[in-house]
């Protein structure tokens, strides 16, 4: 199946980031949360785009309808997670919390992430219970939007440059454990502290979703 497909994408795209950090010393390959998916992000979009352009339309709905689901989970949902977290530090600073407050930061997060995308009703309050990564890695959720982000937006950057971007981005996978993910970036020439960086890695899912529904519209 395509998913699977996608899996062995994302897996294969760990161990080419792997082979890239494979001169440095364990110090240097220490790669961070946020930097951990570039190369597996980047790799399922190479993938995807090149299953996009000989599938036919039936294969064409399923695979945007997939990817689109996981794509729109993480900038979407993952940031609600992260506001949520957010606001119950700085609650707590001064005091306790109680499950009704809890239970109101999270759906005070859900509505600000999904906006009227969501009804009410199928709001989950208990989203802070449920999620077991909390009581695990604090602010476990935001490395999740970040590498989607980042991967999506050098995926862009490739879309420009061509062939040429290639050295360039095996150099960045073999420093992922040397700086920080603003300075690696700017040693490339790429600004992640612009908002057009992140716009570009938008505008893919945005690509994606004019692609469904142009696929979709005579049944929507």
């Amino acid at each position: 199946s395509f998913d699977s497909v996608s899996t062995l994408a994302h897996e294969l795209g760990h161990g080419y980031h792997n082979l890239c950090l494979a001169d440095r010393t364990p110090l240097q390959s220490g790669t961070p949360m946020t930097l951990a998916e570039t190369a597996s992000i980047f790799c399922e979009t190479i993938v995807k785009e090149a299953v996009l352009k000989t599938a036919g339309e039936a294969e064409q709905v399923a695979i945007l309808e997939a990817s689109l689901q996981g794509q729109c989970q993480v900038v979407v949902d993952i940031t609600s997670r992260f506001q949520f977290e957010e606001a119950v530090f700085e609650r707590r600073r001064e005091r306790e919390l109680s499950v009704e407050e809890f239970c109101a930061l999270m759906t005070d997060a859900q509505k600000d992430t999904y906006g009227d995308g969501l009804d009410e009703t199928r709001m989950h309050p208990f989203m802070w219970a449920v999620k077991g990564h909390y009581y695990g890695s604090t602010f476990y959720n935001f490395p999740y939007m970040f590498g989607l982000l980042f991967g999506l937006g050098l995926y862009a950057q490739y879309q420009v440059e061509g062939e040429s971007f290639r050295p360039r981005y095996d150099e960045l996978l073999s420093r992922t454990g040397m700086s920080d993910a603003a300075t690696l970036a700017d040693g490339f020439g790429i600004n992640i502290r612009d908002e057009a960086f992140w716009k570009s890695s938008l505008d893919l899912i945005g690509q994606d979703i004019e692609k469904f529904v142009a696929l979709t519209a005579p049944e929507i």
